[in-house]
């Protein structure tokens, strides 16, 4: 059965499977022995970030993938489709490359523009439905080629439409990856900034030895039971909670571990406040603003998760809140805590746990509340530079997902698509 993967695109566009776009798979002629650029799929990165890296490899068989320079690699097992590993080869060191056999290939027509095939391969109601026909055990799913072959209707609108489309799309496509990279600069200033604030880097203040090491003479080396007081626990689960009668001013919000692991917050800025509380405060503990928040057990403890509250919250179980002791400021230890890396505190063997055995006996550092707040405001405006970057990030993102749609779709029409493809 096929299924029109564009349901509301113009009439005067025809449809037709995306074979009609690309020759599926190709079985380019290559020699046996010789050495070609070769791409595994750890090589594509998710979220559409394109080929990373080349390897070689020598044609010893017929199973792995084929593909020139303006064909799409499409990652055909789960969970890559849904993570967004497609890549557009846009060159290659040679004229051919060999990829992992869990790539489908989709290699462009004679009058197919291939960025517009590969715009139309990463869009949702491309990937989407591909993914919805995995076949295969759990696990180990993959989209079978016929998929592409016979199974998908798409749009196909005339080479010039295609090139015009393409045109708007790599627009907003090369002001996300400048976008992206202002991010990584910014996580760069950040972490500069902490290695500098916490191993002293230019620091002309005399040292002295103390069981944490060589630190300024004007700091403190304390333990964590003199630095903060360990909370645990809150809510066991959202239903739990009931919402207050007025949803815009919450007397307190829900902070779950889920938003510690949830990898989109690499994408979004991670300080947002999470979910409401109940307005009757009997089933929960709520903890005050500036409480240091970080996760006591799981993968978030690896990641290095520290969040400083900005609002009262009530702690999903699996949370563990520090609340500071005075002469120490809450964004000082988040930092240092981020700094120093949650994962030296936790066995490697075994579910990575926290608890206040592992903290109360480690030494802080303490730094004259005038220090302190340097640091803090140094580093803060690190943050606001990186969650500047985030929300236009998060912006054009949002952008690029309605443009897909209204364009591939025909809602949106390029009246002079040979004009927009040459401006």
């Amino acid at each position: 059965m096929q299924t029109d993967c564009f349901p509301n695109a113009i009439a005067e566009w025809p449809k037709g499977p995306v074979s009609s776009l690309a020759v599926v798979s190709p079985r380019y002629p290559m020699k046996k022995g010789r050495e070609y650029p070769f791409v595994e799929m750890a090589s594509v990165g998710e979220d559409f970030a394109g080929i990373l890296q080349f390897a070689t490899r020598a044609l010893e068989g017929s199973g792995l993938s084929r593909f020139k320079v303006g064909d799409t690699l499409f990652a055909k097992i789960t969970p890559c489709p849904q993570n967004g590993k497609v890549a557009f080869v846009d060159s290659i060191p040679g004229e051919l490359g060999l990829g992992s056999t869990e790539f489908i290939v989709l290699s462009p027509r004679p009058d197919t523009v291939p960025r517009f095939l590969y715009h139309l391969a990463c869009s949702h109601d491309v990937r989407g439905r591909a993914a919805a026909r995995m076949e295969g055990s759990t696990g180990r799913q993959r989209v079978p080629d016929e998929v592409f072959t016979k199974r998908l209707l798409v749009p196909l609108p005339d080479p010039d439409e295609q090139a015009a489309i393409a045109r708007i799309l790599d627009a907003v496509d090369t002001a996300l990856e400048r976008t992206r990279a202002a991010i990584e600069r910014a996580r760069e200033l950040r972490r500069g900034l902490l290695q500098a604030s916490f191993e002293f880097v230019g620091s002309m203040e005399p040292t002295k030895d103390t069981d944490a090491g060589r630190i300024p003479r004007s700091w403190d080396a304390i333990k964590g039971r003199e630095a903060f007081v360990v909370v645990t626990g809150g809510c066991s689960s959202v239903d739990a909670l009931r919402r207050p009668r007025d949803n815009n001013t919450p007397d307190a919000w829900f902070m779950k571990v889920d938003d510690f692991n949830d990898p989109a917050n690499r994408r979004t800025i991670v300080r947002t406040k999470i979910g409401f509380c109940a307005a009757e405060n009997r089933l929960f503990k709520v903890l005050p603003l500036g409480t240091v928040v970080i996760a006591k057990r799981g993968a978030a403890i690896m990641k290095n998760r520290v969040r400083t509250t900005s609002a009262p919250v009530s702690l999903d179980p699996n949370l563990m809140a520090l609340q500071v002791l005075p002469g120490v400021r809450p964004d000082f230890l988040r930092l240092q805590l981020e700094w120093r890396n949650l994962s030296r505190y936790v066995e490697s063997s075994g579910v990575p746990q926290l608890n206040n055995k592992d903290l109360y006996p480690r030494y802080f550092l303490r730094a004259p509340d005038d220090r302190q707040r340097e640091v803090v405001e140094l580093v803060a405006a690190a943050e606001r530079l990186e969650d500047a970057h985030i929300v236009k990030n998060d912006a054009l993102e949002q952008l690029k997902k309605s443009l897909m749609h209204d364009l591939l779709t025909g809602r949106v029409r390029v009246t002079n698509p040979a004009k927009v493809a040459a401006s």
